[in-house]
């Protein structure tokens, strides 16, 4: 077809109905309903939206795009990448080199450093007053009281501080509520009231859970500072919301977009004025912690990347892409670079730097941004219905909420409802395993990375034998599938030839004497063969473990005959591979006895 004539084409309106009943007759009768799915915020998606599912016009109006009245600064952002190194001295020339390369704000972690003269020389020296610094760290609270000392940094701007609720609200809130008030006297361009939301991310919450906590700690800063007599516009202009982004596009991109419509109302509520609201809405965000892995580490990148992506569409002022490697405590130079690249691709070469608010407008964007605020809401006032953010930290109804969103998660990637390339699905184990660092939390990869652990512990390698029964084509489905469950815990697999008869499989049996043996085949074959060769290879090894591949009932015959059980799609994961790895484990305590 010719240029000209593509152009002249054109599509005929469809009708709702129409798609419906195209789509019934590809699903063959399922029904449109089963294209529908839940997520963890208990929000029921549909596979099409239209125009009718948007928001009332009263409501569209939630976003607010970092424009600061002028649109030309469209959707720009300020890479936040921290910068952590074992000396004063070396943190100062990496800060300056990452300047160097495309960062267009100081980002730092004091971490096990002293904050001493040298601190004073490394501010002074990455430090220009054009650009923001960005530090969210528990320690800087003791370098923002020394940078209040010196005079130079008198109209630096930006964001510094901690979130003490999170930390220690017993002990540090009101003493840090005290360093607010006196840094505003001596560096009043910093946002110093931090609401660190990515906490709750991170410990396994749902997207309404971390929006609804954070919208409830805002609310105890400002009751608290109004009473130490702070004015809320002071109080609004000195707070900073910061999130973690997942791995769930959409959904992230409308629980920061609902944010900002949810904490307009909330500084409205208070009687601050449109102008100054505007003002008042600061938000950045880090790439997630929950759902990297040091399994397949790579994949990070990509995991990091679709993340940064969805931070932008939604608007962040500041983003921090973590390192691939940082799970395992192996960020370098290299893994840095990789991720400060990530956000200037994004917008010099994506041009996201160069549109205000791209999911404005879109049905599913808009639908689902309300949706997701509506449900934030309702968490936050059952939050504030039982005394508060700091009543329900302390009597741990928001833990035991956020736990059971995550054994949720957990669960999912266990039974492989949900994929997490590189550790539940296309394990690689030719890969040199990498312990995970101890800092990083309890990230949902943390049950399966134990088992490889396990695995690389043994004095040998776990090997399974994969009986296959009967021609390749019959039983390679089975196979791979079972390579792929058991490479998840550490467990390599050895396939043999096509056995078609008794003899074929015992030859194997007799050449491998591996402690664990999975036959795969048909159903046809299974019921034709598999009491026999059970009988047969116990006979050989009363000791050696047989399993099939699919499912079986528990209470099975073959079971009674000494089958062990099966692997299977939608098992758990985590439970049988744990039980498999005691057949190796045993043995090497039986070895050495």
């Amino acid at each position: 077809m010719k240029l000209s004539d593509m152009k002249d084409q054109s599509f005929s309106r469809r009708t709702l109905t129409e798609w419906q009943e195209a789509a019934e007759k590809a699903l063959k009768g399922k029904g449109i309903r089963s294209l529908h799915t839940k997520t963890y915020e208990n929000i029921e998606l549909k596979p099409l939206y239209t125009k009718d599912d948007l928001p009332g016009v009263d409501r569209v109006k939630a976003y607010i795009p970092n424009v600061e009245g002028k649109l030309e600064r469209a959707q720009k952002w300020f890479i936040a990448q921290p910068v952590k190194r074992g000396s004063w001295e070396e943190l100062t020339s990496a800060m300056k080199d990452a300047l160097s390369r495309g960062q267009n704000c100081v980002s730092f972690e004091v971490g096990d450093l002293d904050i001493t003269e040298d601190f004073d020389q490394f501010i002074k020296e990455v430090v220009e007053l054009e650009i923001p610094v960005f530090s969210i760290e528990k320690k800087t609270a003791f370098s923002i009281q020394r940078m209040m000392e010196i005079p130079e940094l008198k109209e630096i701007k930006g964001v510094m501080g901690f979130d003490p609720i999170n930390e220690n609200p017993e002990h540090v809130f009101e003493d840090w509520l005290e360093v607010v008030k006196e840094v505003d006297e001596h560096l009043p361009n910093l946002k110093t009231i931090i609401i660190n939301s990515a906490l709750y991310h991170n410990s396994g919450a749902s997207a309404t859970q971390e929006l609804a906590y954070g919208l409830s700690e805002g609310i105890a800063y400002i009751e608290t500072l109004q009473e130490k007599g702070l004015t809320i516009e002071k109080i609004a202009g000195k707070m900073h919301f910061h999130f973690s982004v997942g791995s769930h596009f959409f959904m992230e991109i409308a629980k920061i977009r609902a944010f900002k419509k949810l904490w307009q109302e909330v500084l409205s509520s208070y009687g601050l004025s449109e102008q100054a609201i505007a003002n008042s809405v600061s938000c950045s965000a880090e790439t997630s912690q929950l759902n990297k892995s040091t399994l397949d580490p790579y994949v990070n990148m990509l995991r990091g990347g679709g993340e940064a992506f969805s931070s932008v569409l939604a608007g962040v002022d500041y983003l921090l892409v973590a390192p691939f490697n940082e799970v395992s405590g192996e960020a370098n130079a290299f893994s840095e670079r990789i991720s400060r690249n990530t956000q200037l691709i994004l917008g010099e070469e994506a041009h996201l730097d160069k549109v205000v608010d791209p999911g404005g407008g879109s049905y599913y964007v808009e639908w689902l941004s309300e949706e997701v605020g509506k449900s934030a809401w309702k968490e936050f006032q059952d939050v504030d219905g039982d005394g508060g953010i700091l009543a329900c930290l302390k009597n741990g109804s928001i833990h035991e909420k956020i736990n059971r969103v995550r054994e949720s998660r957990i669960h999912d990637l266990a039974t492989r409802k949900n994929s997490m390339i590189g550790t539940n699905i296309y394990a690689n184990l030719e890969e040199p395993f990498q312990a995970p660092s101890s800092n990083v939390g309890e990230r949902l990869s943390l049950p399966f990375e134990k088992l490889r652990e396990r695995a690389c512990k043994l004095a040998r390698k776990p090997v399974a034998g994969l009986i296959g029964l009967g021609k390749l084509k019959t039983h390679k489905p089975r196979a791979d599938f079972v390579k792929g469950f058991l490479a998840t815990g550490g467990i390599h697999a050895n396939q043999s030839k096509e056995c078609f008869s008794k003899e074929d499989v015992l030859q194997y049996v007799e050449e491998t004497r591996y402690p664990y043996y999975v036959v795969c085949g048909t159903e046809e074959e299974y019921q034709g063969k598999l009491p026999m060769l059970i009988e047969s290879i116990h006979h050989i090894d009363s000791t050696i473990v047989i399993d099939l591949a699919g499912k079986i009932p528990d209470e099975h015959e073959w079971v009674r005959l000494g089958l062990n059980g099966s692997i299977y799609n939608k098992q758990n994961i985590l439970k049988k591979v744990d039980e498999l790895l005691t057949i190796w484990e045993e043995g090497t305590d039986n070895d050495k006895a």
